[in-house]
């Protein structure tokens, strides 16, 4: 999470929708999701006044520190064996909670944001993520593939979400994908719903995900001038 630009962006519009729109922000996800049942409760994510913010991040497992259901310390040494400790992991725009599952958010703004390629440069982080990669496909081959694309954003998020599921966590990753979301800067809007899902589509291609996959990213529209989709 970087530092958060005012009056534009994904941080900026989510929080927008946190703090102004939450029922309209609640609707849609459950509208969109299609969830039957159960209220949204988000976390609260800790301070640090070290940031132009003022608030910190979660990384990795630090969210489930707290929960009562959660034997935090015995899957923080699994997180240690699963996932590089060094560098960045991976950290959230946001989370929320319905019942006992867990929905990590990435926000969006604008098509650049999707893209990202994997700065690990040590062997040994890089064969951990790998291995990661290969635990969460089946494949060595796609891991490998994952590795190496452009893609690898949502390859360590779904790494992450096949790490909850190994470990007893109900978790799926949700994206919230904001439409006209720059008042600044205005090239960057995504003008249109189908923009954000021909870039989803190709992204769920490049990372060649199988169904079970598939199921586990849920997709949230936002148009910051219209409301929920």
């Amino acid at each position: 999470m970087a530092e958060m630009a005012i009056g534009y962006g994904s941080e900026f519009q989510l929080l927008r929708y946190l703090g102004h729109h939450r029922q309209d922000l609640n609707q849609a996800i459950i509208d969109q999701l299609k969830i039957e049942s159960g209220e949204i409760q988000w976390v609260d994510y800790p301070v640090n006044l070290n940031r132009d913010s003022m608030d910190g991040e979660y990384k990795g497992v630090e969210c489930f520190k707290n929960s009562i259901d959660i034997d935090y310390q015995k899957l923080q040494e699994e997180w240690k064996k699963f996932w590089p400790q060094s560098g960045n992991s991976q950290n959230w725009d946001g989370i929320f909670t319905i019942g006992n599952k867990w929905y990590f958010v990435e926000a969006k703004a604008h098509l650049d944001e999707a893209y990202q390629k994997c700065q690990a440069t040590s062997k040994q982080s890089i064969d951990q993520i790998i291995k990661a990669f290969e635990k969460a496909t089946g494949d060595s081959v796609k891991a490998e593939k994952w590795f190496k694309s452009d893609c690898y954003q949502l390859a360590n998020r779904l790494a992450f979400i096949h790490f909850c599921k190994e470990n007893g966590i109900k978790a799926e990753l949700v994206y919230i994908l904001f439409i006209n979301g720059y008042r600044i800067n205005t090239k960057k809007n995504v003008c249109d719903k189908q923009k954000w899902q021909e870039l989803m589509e190709e992204e769920f291609k490049i990372l060649d995900l199988p169904k079970k996959l598939k199921e586990k990213v849920g997709i949230v529209y936002i148009d910051c001038k219209k409301g929920k989709q």
